[in-house]
């Protein structure tokens, strides 16, 4: 039964309005965009009081309900019933922050002048205990004349209460004639307000909501914070210790993402060869055994195996987030950022573009100048999204050893942070051209919250690195099955004329694709055989692995069930696949603008065909040239 009413959650950015979206609905959500623009929409059943179901939205950031990024603008319309596609809320859940009442009830003050019903969710009531507040929701109720209930959305305290709330808040009857308390007695508020007069107003409200905190919730004169906690934040902060703990980090990540997951790789990989080999005994020989053991099991196989080392990714990347230290980083890089042109509020969507480029590109909507954005939307997708890891990860599990250095620090997890590094130089050098010259009208300053320092909660962070996950898998089982299948067609067909010595492969319509572009690759160290993975990969760059896979069983029978890293060492000691190639190829993929979603995307938000042709020719000519030099230049050094 589909739900018939609408609850949406309203509250200012970093008060825990998504959390508390996710502790709501569990996993029964889904994302999409509002109609017509392009900002995220998140929307989920949530189960109330007499068992049934109602739509909740998890509605964007907002500090005031006349908004002018194109995130509030979206609550705004909402609010009027005047977004397309989504109906107007039969009820507000306003979530405030527990341990900055003031700021985040100007918005509940408004919303409850315009007349709407609302229950206040005031979240984060265990940082504020932690600090010495205590928050007394009958008192808040009473002065704002709307329920109020306090909970942690962290936690799961008071959800329960919620849910009971929201059942009755839907039952009841909106007010016809709100109070406006905040105004002196005999005041009325003017239909349209400007300058000194929204000024006077604002203070007013300001005053107002100073008195209804005074009176709902007790605080001691110093609120309790840790020493040790006052050190770290200032340590954490300063560019002389903060910038090299940054890197230590992420250094710390890339070595796990290698030294923690080879176990569980190995596991997948003998599953996927155990997989093959019975699907070949079970079938009789012909085309059907052929697709399912040489094209979709190692196809799709060989990007699944990399799942352990994209999970550790996201968990690495959530704890950061959850335990408020992605701003600080943000804040600290400010002042490096503004070197090439950019802000630190910048720092955010490059990070998230580590997962996907995608979510990146769309996260440049917190960003308020429009020159910042556009150039931090040209240099996402130059941060290495978890779909260039398994490519790096193939290459550098077969042509780097597994050394320790000083007897801890893994030779390939430096490898592999390397070229991340890479990709990071790149982009703030394309972002310091781009400023100085095609985007550079506008100048931009930083102002953003800083959320305290917490103990990040496990839940939160393996429910969203498990829903990364099961999206790469999506991913997995449908664009790199359809890919798997077409590169299996053309490495089959047409057959080998009789009595044909070579590689079968090379008769096929692949081997003379990869025929075709092999006078232009060669100069990179490129065979055919790249040529075609790489042209199969322009989809999603994972594809490159399982499409290589699918080749190299169907070139060679010795071969066959097989792990592709073994099949490239194999073809290393005969002469064919180098230390050299391997660097050029993933360079290559440091800067090649392979995947057609990113592309759409950056369609979208620029609402420009110009900046999508011309992310993509800089960064396909960025990365042939970069390719070219790696090889040239390491051929004659090695």
């Amino acid at each position: 039964m589909q739900p018939t009413k609408t609850v949406a959650l309203i509250g200012n950015p970093n008060c825990g309005k998504t959390t508390l979206f996710n502790a709501l609905t569990g996993s029964r959500y889904k994302v999409a965009n509002y109609p017509g623009v392009t900002v995220e929409k998140r929307e989920g059943l949530l189960a109330i009081k007499d068992g049934g179901h109602v739509s909740l939205l998890d509605l964007p950031g907002t500090y005031a309900l006349e908004g002018m990024s194109a995130d509030e603008q979206v609550v705004t319309s909402l609010l009027r019933g005047s977004l397309a596609g989504t109906p107007k809320p039969d009820l507000i859940v306003a979530v405030v922050d527990a341990t900055n009442l003031e700021r985040s009830l100007f918005l509940v003050s408004e919303m409850i002048d315009a007349g709407f019903k609302i229950v206040v969710a005031a979240n984060m009531t265990d940082a504020a205990e932690s600090l010495g507040i205590k928050v007394h929701e009958e008192l808040l109720a009473r002065a704002l004349d709307v329920p109020v209930i306090a909970v942690s959305a962290r936690t799961g305290r008071g959800l329960a209460s919620l849910r009971e709330a929201i059942g009755s808040g839907l039952a009841r009857e909106a007010p016809r004639s709100p109070k406006r308390s905040w105004l002196p007695e005999g005041a009325h508020q003017p239909r349209e307000a400007a300058g000194e007069e929204v000024a006077r107003l604002g203070s007013l409200r300001y005053t107002w909501l100073k008195e209804v905190v005074a009176r709902s919730t007790s605080r001691p004169e110093r609120l309790r914070s840790s020493r040790f906690a006052a050190t770290l934040d200032a340590t954490l902060m300063s560019p002389a210790t903060g910038i090299p703990i940054l890197l230590a980090t992420f250094g710390l990540i890339f070595q796990a993402i290698f030294l923690w997951a080879k176990a569980p790789m190995e596991l997948i990989t003998q599953g996927i060869d155990g997989l093959s080999s019975l699907i070949t005994a079970a079938l009789p020989p012909g085309m059907l055994t052929s697709l399912l053991a040489d094209g979709v099991v190692p196809g799709v196989g060989n990007v699944v195996v990399f799942v352990p080392q994209i999970a550790i990714l996201f968990l690495c990347i959530g704890a950061l987030e959850d335990s408020g230290y992605l701003s600080r980083a943000a804040f600290l890089l400010d002042t490096v950022m503004r070197r090439v042109g950019l802000q630190g509020r910048a720092f955010i969507p490059l990070l998230s573009s580590f997962a996907c480029a995608i979510p990146g590109i769309l996260a440049t909507r917190t960003i308020p100048s429009r020159s910042d954005r556009l150039a931090t939307i040209m240099i996402a997708p130059l941060m290495s999204c978890s779909a260039r890891l398994p490519v790096y990860a193939v290459l550098i599990a077969a042509f780097v050893p597994p050394t320790l250095l000083w007897g801890a620090v893994s030779l390939q997890g430096l490898v592999l942070l390397s070229m991340y590094v890479l990709g990071m130089a790149a982009a703030f050098v394309i972002a310091w051209a781009l400023k100085r010259t095609i985007l550079r009208k506008e100048h931009s300053f930083l102002v953003m919250e800083m959320p305290p320092l917490r103990r990040p909660i496990l839940k939160v962070i393996l429910r969203g690195a498990t829903d990364s996950v099961v999206s790469f898998l999506k991913n997995a089982t449908t664009t790199i099955l359809a890919c798997s299948i077409v590169v299996w067609f053309l490495a089959s067909y047409p057959k080998p004329p009789q009595g044909f010595s070579g590689n079968p492969v090379q008769a096929s319509y692949a081997g003379m694709i990869g025929a075709a572009m092999e006078p232009a690759i060669r100069p990179l160290g490129f065979n055919w055989e790249i040529g075609v993975g790489i042209v199969s990969s322009f989809p999603a760059r994972e594809v490159f692995v399982s499409a290589l896979s699918t080749i190299y069983n169907l070139g060679d029978d010795t071969e066959e069930h097989q792990g592709l890293i073994r099949a490239l060492k194999e073809r290393q000691a005969q002469g064919s696949f180098s230390l050299v190639t391997a660097v050029s190829l993933m360079v290559f993929y440091v800067f090649a603008c392979m995947c057609m979603s990113t592309l759409a995307v950056c369609r979208r938000e620029t609402g420009s065909w110009g900046w999508t042709a011309g992310m993509f020719a800089y960064m396909t000519a960025l990365a042939y040239v970069a390719s070219l030099i790696t090889f040239q230049v390491g051929s004659r050094l090695l």
